[in-house]
């Protein structure tokens, strides 16, 4: 992990140089109370701004980097995510700083129960505060009122907060174990020993540094050094103060730096550039076609869920719907009357339907047609009447027509 501090130089004597670091203008704040409650407007781009000009936040960029599947396996935050967090104190915020506080040791029970995660904060960094960061804690447990206070803090105190808690989670047992493991793996070289991709010899280096899921940016650190008028006749009167700036976020910025420094007339800015192209800007190509991809999957997704809802609902058989078994006589004898009248009901369908048919083709044909379909159908009845009713017709067909109708003599 990359561990930046201020640089200080010692002096003989009684008198000691004091290292004063510009820190850059304080975000403009419009702080309105009202009911106790503290409402801050901030400017989001200058907040930005201001944030990426702070070695802090590259240092716990790549403390997230390295430790991340120690600290929480299920936390995938991204570095504009933890940015806007620090600005606007959200629930990205919170559940990166109650991951990092489960992780030291004795652990809080009140730190999932709403915000008292920021009084176990401010208990846990007030004895190590001297050893891990500089100058005074900014704020103290003091009865719930350290609440309000962090959440009136500007981002860079937010950050500063950040940064120490990290320092303080790095020193726990299991991380000293993790970077074993890792190292004994062979990981060491390209996890935990950060290297710089060149720089000019001089003041400027350039670094880079980030994974799949944070992402990845381009930091360009410059060393600063100015020589106090009093202390010249020292041989350790430098005093060194260094800016940490970022210089590319996504590819057009990373191709953009590329293309300027490649064509700058010192040879050594120039080589830079060549490795920016060859060894950073493949890999962020790669992550930014991961990404489109993962944004086009999720709109399809997204676009699926819409269609089946604006989709009419249709009703289908199941098993739901069946009417449910009874086993009493009433209901039995209804079901076979049922069944009985629409057996009935079918089966005079069915001989409408012949009538119609044999009606239609007794029409076309002539009359020899006519008598062939009598004598079927009287073969037809005859098959299906009593023998004595059969009898008693053929006998009333054998008789005179004299006899039948007295009125034709």
């Amino acid at each position: 992990m990359v561990m930046l501090r201020r640089r200080t130089t010692a002096v003989t004597g009684e008198t000691k140089a004091v290292v004063e670091v510009k820190k850059p203008d304080p975000v403009v704040e419009e702080k309105v109370v009202c009911d106790d409650k503290v409402t801050i407007v901030v400017d989001t781009e200058s907040a930005v701004k201001d944030l990426r000009g702070r070695w802090e936040l590259a240092s716990v960029l790549n403390f997230v980097n390295v430790f991340g599947p120690l600290v929480s396996e299920k936390m995938k935050l991204t570095a504009e995510e933890i940015e806007m967090g620090l600005i606007e104190c959200n629930v990205t915020n919170v559940k990166l700083h109650v991951a990092l506080l489960k992780g030291i040791l004795p652990v809080n029970k009140m730190l999932d129960e709403g915000e008292a995660w920021i009084t176990v904060l401010c208990k846990k960094l007030a004895p190590w505060w001297p050893w891990i960061a500089t100058g005074e804690i900014p704020i103290t447990a003091n009865k719930g009122e350290e609440i309000a206070e962090y959440k009136g803090l500007d981002p860079i105190t937010r950050l500063e907060f950040l940064k120490a808690l990290c320092e303080l989670r790095v020193q726990q047992d299991d991380a000293r174990k993790y970077i074993q493991e890792n190292a004994n793996e062979g990981a060491v070289d390209s996890r935990f020993c950060k290297r710089k991709l060149g720089g000019d010899g001089k003041n400027t280096s350039y670094w880079f540094d980030g994974n799949d899921i944070q992402g990845y940016r381009l930091y360009r650190e410059v060393n600063e050094i100015s020589k106090s008028a009093k202390s010249r006749k020292n041989a350790c009167s430098d005093i060194s103060c260094f800016s940490w700036e970022i210089e590319a976020t996504n590819l057009d910025e990373f191709q953009k730096v590329a293309k300027e420094l490649s064509s700058s007339k010192a040879s050594s800015l120039a080589a830079i550039g060549e490795k920016i192209e060859t060894d950073a800007v493949p890999v962020v190509e790669k992550y930014h076609k991961k990404k489109e991809m993962a944004i086009k999957r999720k709109m399809k997704k997204e676009k699926a869920v819409n269609v089946n809802f604006t989709r009419l609902i249709r009703t289908t058989r199941s098993c739901r719907n069946r009417m449910p078994a009874t086993y009493t006589f009433d209901e039995y004898d209804r079901m076979i009357d049922d069944a009985v009248e629409e057996s009935m009901e079918t089966d005079q369908d069915d001989e409408e339907e012949e009538e119609q048919q044999s009606g239609s083709m007794g029409s076309d044909d002539g009359s020899e047609g006519d008598n062939d379909n009598e004598k079927e159908n009287v073969e037809s009845k005859e098959d299906t009447e009593p023998k004595g009713e059969l009898k008693a017709k053929k006998m009333l067909t054998e008789r005179p027509m004299n006899e039948l109708n007295p009125l034709l003599v």
